[in-house]
């Protein structure tokens, strides 16, 4: 008997439920496609039937979830004409909640930043995370460099110094959180390290 559309959508979502949660736990290389067909309840040939093959699964599952360079990025574009200092800490503590309390974006970055051991035969994904780091970076450097056009940057950062210490801070927080979660409260440490940060960066060094 042939499926509706509707019972199609739901046994693809069952199936892309089911390799999330095995990505997680188990990570990317250690799941098997007949794993992932029993805890979803449907058979190898249904996984085979909606995804080519586990690559072609596995790149389905982060589609789900927007990487966190493409949120900040979106955020961001939103609102042009902020103070961009006070922008950037405002913002990535935004993202910080936003994250903390989304189970599958938890998940999804877990898996990506984890979890994967990477291939030749991933280029897609590979490519979406550099285009959004690559994008953030420009981003980030621009609101840096307006910060300093307006006087309001420390003067022992130049805009690319603080976009580099930006990135290496926020994400190495967000790694720091999904490896050792007990230890790194995202939401409210995390928060509190980031406006630190965007503090030195808007307060010039003392003169000798």
């Amino acid at each position: 008997m042939r499926k509706t559309k509707a019972e199609a959508e739901k046994t693809r979502d069952l199936i892309l439920d089911a390799a999330e949660m095995s990505f997680f736990e188990n990570g990317v290389a250690r799941s098997s496609l007949d794993d992932i067909a029993r805890a979803a309840g449907v058979t190898r040939g249904a996984v085979y039937w909606h995804f080519e093959n586990k690559v072609d699964l596995f790149m389905a599952v982060q589609e789900r979830a927007s990487l966190p360079e493409e949120e900040l990025c979106a955020r961001f574009a939103l609102q042009p004409d902020r103070d961009p200092l006070a922008s950037v800490g405002d913002t990535v503590c935004e993202l910080f909640r936003t994250i903390a309390a989304d189970e599958r974006q938890t998940r999804v970055m877990a898996i990506l930043l984890l979890r994967c051991e990477y291939t030749d035969d991933m280029v897609e994904v590979i490519r979406r995370q550099h285009e959004a780091k690559c994008s953030l970076d420009a981003q980030i450097a621009e609101l840096f460099q307006t910060a300093r056009d307006r006087g309001q940057l420390n003067r022992a950062f130049t805009p690319e110094l603080a976009q580099g210490a930006f990135r290496a801070l926020v994400f190495g927080l967000m790694r720091r959180w999904l490896e050792l979660p007990e230890d790194m409260d995202l939401t409210t440490r995390g928060c509190a390290i980031v406006q630190a940060f965007v503090a030195a960066l808007a307060s010039d060094p003392a003169p000798a």
